[in-house]
């Protein structure tokens, strides 16, 4: 092998490497799954978008169930537990009297969105990220744990922005309608989970939100 050769097999050599030590991640797997504890993570109260100026993202359910608002303020006492006993983060939890007006913004499609509401929310109460909760739907149980006439349905989104560039790092979604064992037998996990019985939506609510604990890594 020439001397000449050698040199551009070695310069290609050192440029590969040089390469591979400034690449940003390939795959999510190279990206942090959880953020560092000293990040400070601020929680909204749960919200119900009732319009599309009000959505972070999606769209709003037909046929919406609405929730009611002492409910809401039940499911921020729900949330509020599950992440300080299933975390070893400090967390700030915002007032629900300190929430947003509604207002109307748009992004470069001339489409509204509540993004930047929420963005000048988390300036305006000093939040580095910011843990949004909301409810898109909410049918409650009727009947009992032992029969009903219409199941538990909810739909939760969960949103982790950073405040700093507007960035959704994180969004994890649950929605469940409980059915029967005989209807799908691909629910058997949850059947003997919740031993039977037919649970109400605050149950399916406690259940999204522990997903949502889990699949963020808070």
């Amino acid at each position: 092998m020439s001397g000449r050769l050698r040199v551009s097999l070695l310069m290609l050599l050192c440029l590969a490497l040089a390469l591979s030590c400034t690449r940003r991640p390939a795959s999510t797997a190279d990206v942090p799954r959880s953020l560092p504890a000293e990040y400070k993570i601020s929680v909204a109260p749960f919200t119900q978008p009732s319009e599309t100026s009000q959505l972070i993202t999606g769209h709003i359910p037909e046929m919406q169930g609405r929730i009611a608002r002492d409910e809401l303020v039940m499911l921020d006492r729900a949330f509020r537990h599950i992440l300080q006993t299933g975390t070893k983060r400090n967390y700030t939890f915002i007032p629900r009297r300190d929430l947003p007006t509604d207002g109307v913004a748009y992004h470069a499609a001339e489409r509204p969105q509540a993004l930047p509401k929420w963005l000048a929310y988390g300036r305006s109460v000093g939040a580095q990220y910011l843990l949004i909760p909301q409810v898109l739907d909410w049918h409650q149980r009727e009947g009992s744990s032992a029969g009903v006439v219409r199941a538990a349905h909810v739909r939760l989104e969960f949103f982790l922005v950073r405040v700093e560039d507007g960035t959704i790092l994180k969004r994890t979604v649950f929605e469940e309608k409980q059915v029967g064992l005989t209807e799908n037998l691909l629910t058997v996990g949850s059947f003997f989970k919740r031993r039977g019985a037919w649970i109400t939506a605050e149950e399916l609510a406690e259940e999204a939100m522990q997903l949502a604990r889990e699949e963020m890594h808070l």
